[in-house]
């Protein structure tokens, strides 16, 4: 009787390949199916990071400037703005926060002065942005962001 003496046979061979490739099918799967999943999150995180930043800058604004009469929705050369008016030294200064070119600006200025619209500072990106008064002292804001996401915020003021 001789040991070590296996036959080897081609259905031996032919199942270590097909194994190695049920093998590889599934890692490659593994990788697309967790490609995916990543790149949902990160868009999620984008508009999440969006909206986030956009609903506290403005409140966060708005509420720095929370007096009586400083906080009014308007327009700043034709565009929808929130108005946030400051008297320092007995003369009175205006930020806008307004959409132009792409982005929500903020722009500081004193009483009188006539300035572009662009010289304003970028904020942040957006497709569009407006304000109305829905009452006294509350502040409708809707923002529309690069994805289209529309945000709508509500905003009050305590001082009004």
């Amino acid at each position: 009787m001789e040991f070590g003496t296996e036959k080897k046979h081609m259905v031996d061979f032919l199942f270590v390949i097909a194994l190695f490739f049920v093998f590889a099918l599934s890692a490659l799967m593994l990788v697309m199916i967790g490609a995916n999943v990543y790149k949902n999150t990160v868009n999620n995180m984008s508009v999440n990071f969006n909206s986030r930043t956009s609903y506290a800058y403005i409140t966060e604004k708005i509420r720095q400037n929370d007096s009586y009469e400083s906080v009014s929705a308007g327009d700043y050369q034709g565009l929808d703005a929130i108005i946030l008016k400051q008297v320092i030294n007995d003369t009175d200064y205006y930020t806008y926060l307004y959409q132009y070119d792409g982005y929500i600006k903020e722009l500081f200025i004193k009483e009188g002065a006539d300035i572009d619209p662009s010289a304003g500072q970028n904020i942040l990106e957006a497709k569009d942005f407006s304000v109305s008064s829905a009452g006294t002292g509350l502040y409708n804001i809707q923002i529309v962001t690069p994805d289209d996401v529309t945000i709508p915020l509500l905003v009050s003021t305590h001082c009004e």
